[in-house]
């Protein structure tokens, strides 16, 4: 009971700092930390994507072209499910280990950079900020098959693009905090990254 009482307490904390309504038993509370528990994840053994605002586009392993007329929602294509299971066993791989390392390496880069930042900027230490959760592999991959000469023009959410063609961490820092190492002269707001030298303009 008393278990009871402090999570009802601890409850109503929170919906003072949250605006959540306030609840009065442990059921209730149980039931607003479920709807608080963020649903930004994939569902293990998910047979669809799944993230907010997403139609329910199913995973498939067949590679080919589809007319999209067809379907309410076009399928995924994957080589390999949540559980590092091959699906599509013809697949050959065309990358090496050290590729393959890197392009892991840059995605995890841009995802605690994105942790620390997003924390920053609800601080005040930054002005604006936008996550790229959920999109690390479309930029990292995509920019990993263009070459270094191709212009890339890059919208919000798309720093993985930069950090795959070698961006420095004190780059990215330098533009969002307009310090005098910020190569736009702090002219530009926060995430509007950009690099002349490696062929990348910035956003618009």
């Amino acid at each position: 009971m008393l278990n009871c009482a402090a999570s009802a307490a601890r409850a109503r904390v929170l919906a003072r700092s949250s605006r959540i309504p306030a609840v009065s038993s442990l059921a209730s509370v149980r039931a607003v930390q479920q709807r608080r528990a963020g649903s930004l994840s994939q569902r293990p053994d998910s047979k669809h994507v799944s993230f907010p605002g997403a139609v329910k586009s199913a995973f498939s392993h067949d590679m080919k072209f589809e007319l999209p007329s067809t379907y309410t929602a076009l399928s995924t294509y994957r080589v390999v499910d949540q559980n590092g299971v091959v699906v599509d066993e013809s697949f050959q791989p065309d990358l090496s280990d050290e590729e393959v390392v890197k392009l892991y390496t840059d995605m995890l880069t841009i995802s605690i950079m994105d942790l620390i930042m997003f924390d920053a900027q609800r601080q005040g230490r930054i002005s604006f900020y936008m996550v790229s959760a959920g999109e690390e592999a479309v930029c990292v991959g995509s920019a990993s098959a263009l070459a270094k000469e191709d212009v890339i023009f890059c919208q919000y959410r798309e720093q993985g693009v930069l950090k795959q063609r070698g961006y420095e961490l004190s780059e990215f820092m330098n533009q969002l905090f307009a310090n005098q190492k910020d190569k736009g002269q702090g002219r530009n707001m926060p995430v509007h990254y950009g690099s002349r030298e490696l062929n990348v303009v910035s956003v618009l």
